[in-house]
């Protein structure tokens, strides 16, 4: 007789794992896990087909030890990244962030998003796919697309998370993109003297002239209304933006940040330049179709005049003098910002100017224009403590 101890002992089983399905380099594995015995004593594992790279697979099996360890659901909802990106979207828009902010998430996950993932289950959606997505659209687009693309991905699986369809936030393991520092491009004050006086020979000089006093926002200036204007104090009130709707038509939003809201001082020449606006709007108004809506700046029946058209003019108006077409509508506003940095006016003024959040803003947006000051400043110790005084 054989001793039993002369038995060979069987091999022990592995716990579950992966396995390749298809042709060798195909990226589709049966994943498997052990969960136990059941009343027979028999094995009982846990399977399922998984779509991804190797390592992806590996992260999924882990992930799906850790749920059953943890006695959680091995198997998530089928919620692919398109679907449950449209329910993010719908719960961003609760109303109290700005149409054009909940625009442009969704803008930002339709088209840089969904044609590339929308297809992945959220579960199957790791680190590595993401970063693979962002090497592959650094070749593509901008900076700041880049971080419009991680906010967006950033806020759906923390809703993901919160919603329970996911175990792991693969955001917390993926690196943001740098975030780019704002480059203004600013005319200087000939080249801002050579376009005001083109546009004054065209009835909406003013309208840039008043741009480029106010360092407004174009969407602030195209916004305002008479009774933002206050004749005996003598000052303008930034309080709305205009925006404008794919689909047509208007509204009004308040202002980007709490310091947006500010009454700028205006002098005895612009406050001229607006009473001739209000008189140039008085003649108008003798027409049937007039519409009155109470805005500074109007096309011919009264509507506000829409940034589209006031770009083409803009852009005309370079044209006419010779400027470089790179400076687009925003230029007032720069143009604003650098000059009076460069004047030596103090950040914080210029900021309250501008409505900035803050000053760091205004440092980091027009920190370019420093340069020639800082030389400056460095002249000027030399001349007040002297090169090589004892």
């Amino acid at each position: 007789m054989t001793d039993n101890h002369d038995k060979k002992k069987p091999k022990a089983r592995r716990p579950g794992g992966k396995t390749q399905l298809g042709e060798k380099h195909s990226n589709k594995w049966r994943l498997r896990i052990f969960r136990g015995y059941d009343a027979g004593g028999r094995r009982i594992y846990y399977s399922e087909i998984f779509h991804g790279g190797s390592k992806e697979a590996d992260a999924r099996l882990v992930e799906l030890h850790n749920r059953h360890k943890a006695g959680l659901p091995l198997k998530f909802e089928a919620k692919l990244f398109a679907d449950f990106f449209e329910q993010w979207l719908e719960a961003m828009d609760n109303g109290k962030r700005r149409e054009a902010t909940v625009k442009q998430y969704g803008d930002a996950g339709r088209i840089y998003l969904v044609p590339k993932i929308g297809h992945f289950a959220l579960s199957d959606i790791t680190d590595e796919v993401i970063t693979r997505l962002y090497k592959e659209a650094r070749k593509k687009y901008s900076p700041s697309t880049l971080g419009h693309m991680h906010f967006v991905l950033s806020s759906v699986f923390k809703y993901a998370m919160k919603k329970g369809l996911v175990l792991v936030n693969p955001m917390t393991l993926v690196e943001a993109p740098p975030k780019p520092k704002p480059k203004p491009v600013a005319m200087n004050p000939d080249e801002t003297q050579k376009f005001l006086e083109a546009a004054g020979k065209r009835q909406e000089g003013f309208m840039f002239r008043l741009a480029y006093f106010l360092g407004a926002r174009p969407c602030e200036y195209l916004g305002l209304t008479w009774s933002d204007v206050d004749s005996k104090a003598q000052t303008v009130t930034i309080q709305r933006s205009m925006k404008r709707r794919k689909g047509g038509g208007w509204y009004l939003t308040p202002p980007k940040s709490p310091k947006s809201l500010r009454a700028i001082p205006i002098t005895p020449d612009i406050a001229r330049g607006l009473e001739d606006r209000r008189q140039l709007e008085a003649r108008m108004k003798a027409g049937p179709d007039w519409t009155d809506h109470g805005f500074v700046f109007t096309d011919e029946v009264g509507e506000p005049l829409h940034m589209d058209r006031v770009r083409r003019i803009h852009k005309k108006i370079l044209a006419d003098v010779g400027l470089p077409e790179t400076y687009k509508l925003k230029v007032s506003r720069h143009s604003c910002g650098s000059a009076l940095l460069n004047d030596g006016v103090p950040i914080k003024m210029v900021s309250d100017r501008l409505g900035h959040a803050s000053i760091a803003i205004t440092a980091d947006v027009y920190g370019v224009t420093e340069d020639r000051r800082q030389r400056e400043v460095s002249e000027r110790i030399e001349q007040l403590f002297g090169s090589g005084k004892k």
